[in-house]
């Protein structure tokens, strides 16, 4: 080996081994927004929750107690992504759309009110966007006032 070869292979195995330094040290670091000195509870720093109202459109071409079982779905992925579903989803039930959206004529609308770490909730939108069964999906970040106003938020 010329000495070339040999400085070429010590940068790499020191590349490597502050690569794997690197990572470690982000996986501790919190998941957005600064840390707030003094918000810490046992150690571990806490994040900043957010009030969303979700609303989707479920295939009305099933039958309604397979829509109803979408429901509790998107409740276990809301809470596995972190977040909670404040009260109960709000059923409206099947609804003419005002358009067809996919060559479908109806729809059964649900409206969530979901308490959340900011971006917690990206896996569940990515999740509703390839779901065949869901026609249409918002996810609306509701101003701090209006989740205070609906009981979701405490108020500061």
């Amino acid at each position: 080996m010329n000495p070339q070869q040999d400085t070429l292979e010590i940068l790499t195995d020191e590349v490597h081994r502050s690569a794997g330094t690197l990572a470690r040290s982000i996986s501790t670091l919190p998941l957005r927004g600064p840390r707030n000195p003094g918000s810490e509870s046992e150690g571990r720093p806490t994040q900043n929750m957010r009030a969303y109202e979700l609303m989707i459109i479920i295939d009305g071409s099933l039958d309604e107690p397979a829509a109803q079982k979408w429901v509790d779905t998107i409740t276990k992925v809301v809470k596995s992504a972190g977040g909670t579903v404040h009260g109960r989803a709000d059923w409206w039930g099947k609804r003419r759309l005002a358009y067809p959206i996919k060559k479908k004529e109806d729809g059964y609308y649900v409206v969530y009110n979901i308490v959340a770490p900011g971006g917690a909730l990206d896996e569940v939108e990515r999740t509703l966007r390839i779901a065949d069964n869901v026609v249409r999906h918002k996810l609306l970040r509701l101003p701090e006032h209006e989740g205070q106003r609906r009981g979701m938020l405490a108020k500061a």
